[in-house]
């Protein structure tokens, strides 16, 4: 009995050991540490206002600018990620958020690859892989243009008073117009990045835990203005049009993050 009770415990161990896959939810928070953050964005043009009372045209100049430059030290957090691992592969997704600039939060989709190597008797896990980040800024505004009862005309773009909108239900075509109260000059920047990457990482029962280093570089970047009208609630907006802005610094630059999760199935020996 007592050799019996050896090989089955021996055999469960085994299959234990030899366990093929597992499903990670977690979380993650950490620090970006681009090499060229970004400069603080000005931009100035001039405009026309029309009232639509007396119709007389003035011309006037809009200087405005965000206030600062981008954060040396950005932070940036998974609010959630999936990773499945089967054998020595693993593959991950997720979305999560960064500090933009100021208060503004910027977000982010991700999905990647890593191949998964046992440390220490299979306790511990190295993980070399690569992940894809497409990420969105947040809109943030450098400033606002009285559009109450008045037309405003600049760089190309005219801003009426009134916008209309046609939207479609059950019952039909409705047409809804609204009053605009003023034009928001809106700043965007948005960016393509590759991040090669190491990872360690080890469980407590269902407990997974892990550290992160990798490398953002930069695959493309894009920056705009986008002029929106709003009305007084602010609750209806309406754009009216996009200008592309140069490219301003790179997202390139050191990630590093812990993660805490939770995972259905574990590879140690037991």
């Amino acid at each position: 009995m007592l050799a019996l009770q050896a090989v089955v415990q021996h055999a469960l161990a085994q299959s234990t050991g030899k366990s093929t896959g597992r499903i990670v939810i977690s979380l993650s928070g950490g620090a970006f540490l681009p090499q060229r953050p970004g400069k603080n964005v000005k931009v100035s043009f001039p405009y026309t206002s029309t009232p639509v009372g007396t119709g007389v045209t003035t011309t006037q100049q809009f200087s405005r600018s965000l206030g600062g430059n981008f954060p040396s030290v950005a932070l940036v957090g998974d609010i959630m990620n999936i990773e499945v691992t089967s054998k020595s592969h693993a593959i991950n997704g997720g979305i999560g958020l960064f500090q933009d600039i100021a208060a503004n939060d910027g977000g982010f989709l991700k999905a990647g690859y890593s191949r998964v190597l046992p440390l220490h008797r299979r306790r511990f896990r190295l993980q070399l892989g690569v992940d894809l980040y497409g990420v969105l800024s947040s809109d943030m505004e450098l400033g606002r243009i009285d559009n109450k009862g008045q037309t405003i005309q600049f760089l190309g773009y005219t801003s009426p008073p009134q916008w209309t909108e046609t939207y479609s239900d059950r019952f039909g075509t409705h047409t809804k117009t609204y009053d605009a109260d003023h034009l928001s000059i809106l700043y965007r920047r948005n960016g393509l990045l590759i991040e090669p990457k190491v990872v360690v990482a080890t469980s407590l029962k269902r407990l997974a835990l892990g550290v992160e280093a990798g490398w953002m570089l930069q695959l493309s970047q894009g920056c705009i203005l986008k002029l929106q009208q709003q009305d007084g609630g602010n609750n209806d907006r309406h754009t009216i049009g996009k200008i592309h802005e140069p490219r301003n610094g790179s997202m390139s630059g050191l990630y590093v993050a812990f993660r805490v999760g939770m995972m259905t199935r574990s590879n140690h020996i037991q």
